[in-house]
């Protein structure tokens, strides 16, 4: 009986549709609209709050575009489904943890763990009070910006989910080993999958699978490495660098500038809203040297911002600022999320205080996604931090 019904009304429907009118679809403009996917908050509420916020009803139901821009924003979760939320830390980011409690305003609270050592070099740990984190909501704040800890941590980030949590999330700020995420040469090794691999088999806790908050990987398709038992969040500081643009006294002026043609795919739909122009430039070789040149845009007597995802020795950025300079450029500054800066590279980045972008940078602008550097940078221009803790504490709570 059931079969023979869906049978007439499928046979129903299709002779409906036979007999319907053919429509003639004219095709309109594409727009494009910018969107968070990942506020969309495991509720069919939200995600209409959310669209009927943006006003994306009628751009999704006429198949328009639209793309991640920022980053999870807390009041976009509905009061009922944040989560209050233990965080543990390293010795590295208890600095940081402890401005990501302060920012969810008691939402968030701080558990310990003891770092020791035993007399061998391998790692004594110790997590306080066990067995009352049962049923909670617990995080692991990582940093894996030098190997030699990467074990202890990924000890601890296997022990927490067994717990008996109510669910786990490892915020990895930085991903380090993304810049070695192919092979061009039989017998390279790209390191960024072996990472993700080891992240991938994080044991589940009671609620499911491990949620990973990372800020912007070096290179998108490497989501893909990992495995279905982790849930990867790819959070962005950009949101940050426009907050601080919009404070600045010459905001009229800025133009956002990109070293290469890759750093323009990754980030420039982030600054459309705010309709910056862009100066994109490009490498090239010369023998056996690459050189930056512009490949289009006007620096004359603009604030140029040159955007990025890191910044290692700064070689590159250093050029590209020596070539807006020689453009015209009034004044230039950077912006990275990851500032890994190896053997104190920071210390190449002179200060422009005002009389002009031949003389430095006017700003240089980074997170605290690596912590040491940000010791290290402190109180000194052009450095100025960013922090994520913001960020964090609003992903810990979905």
């Amino acid at each position: 009986m059931l079969a023979y019904r869906l049978h007439t009304r499928v046979g129903s429907r299709c002779r409906s549709v036979r007999q319907a009118a053919p429509v003639q679809v004219r095709p309109s403009a594409r727009k494009l609209f910018v969107l968070n996917v990942a506020t969309l908050q495991r509720s069919d509420n939200t995600l209409n709050n959310i669209m009927s916020a943006h006003s994306l009803t009628t751009a999704l139901s006429t198949g328009e575009d639209f793309r991640i821009s920022a980053n999870i924003e807390t009041a976009h979760i509905p009061a009922g489904l944040r989560k209050d939320c233990l965080l543990f830390y390293t010795p590295d980011t208890e600095e940081l943890a402890q401005k990501v409690a302060i920012q969810a305003g008691g939402a968030i609270s701080l558990g310990r763990i003891k770092w020791k050592k035993f007399a061998d070099g391998f790692p004594d740990l110790f997590v306080e009070n066990a067995t009352s984190i049962r049923n909670r909501h617990v995080a692991f704040l990582a940093s894996f910006t030098n190997p030699t800890v990467i074990f202890e941590q990924i000890s601890v980030i296997y022990a927490l989910p067994r717990l008996f949590v109510s669910s786990f999330t490892l915020v990895l700020p930085f991903f380090p080993t993304g810049t070695m995420e192919r092979v061009e040469t039989e017998g390279d090794i790209a390191t960024a999958n072996t990472l993700a691999r080891l992240l991938s088999n994080v044991p589940p806790s009671r609620g499911g699978p491990t949620s990973l908050v990372i800020f912007d990987i070096h290179a998108l398709q490497e989501r893909f490495y990992f495995g279905d038992a982790v849930l990867p969040l790819f959070e962005s500081g950009v949101p940050l660098l426009l907050e601080r643009l919009r404070q600045l006294p010459d905001k009229e002026s800025i133009t956002i500038a990109y070293p290469d043609e890759g750093a323009w795919k990754r980030f420039h739909y982030q600054f459309k809203s705010e309709g910056y122009p862009e100066v994109i430039c490009t490498k090239v070789r010369d023998g056996s040297k690459r050189i930056v040149r512009l490949k289009e845009g006007e620096p004359k007597d603009r604030h140029v911002v040159i955007v990025d995802d890191l910044v290692q020795s700064g070689g590159t950025l250093i050029e590209c600022h020596a070539l807006l300079a020689t453009l015209g450029a009034k004044h230039v500054s950077a912006f990275v999320t990851h500032g890994v800066f190896p053997n104190m590279s920071w210390v190449k980045f002179r200060a422009d205080l005002g009389s002009g972008a031949q003389d430095g940078f006017r700003y240089f602008w980074l997170t605290d996604s690596c912590p040491q550097t940000v010791r290290d940078v402190r109180n000194k221009a052009p450095f100025e931090v960013l922090s994520l803790a913001g960020p964090i504490a609003a992903a810990l709570q979905i």
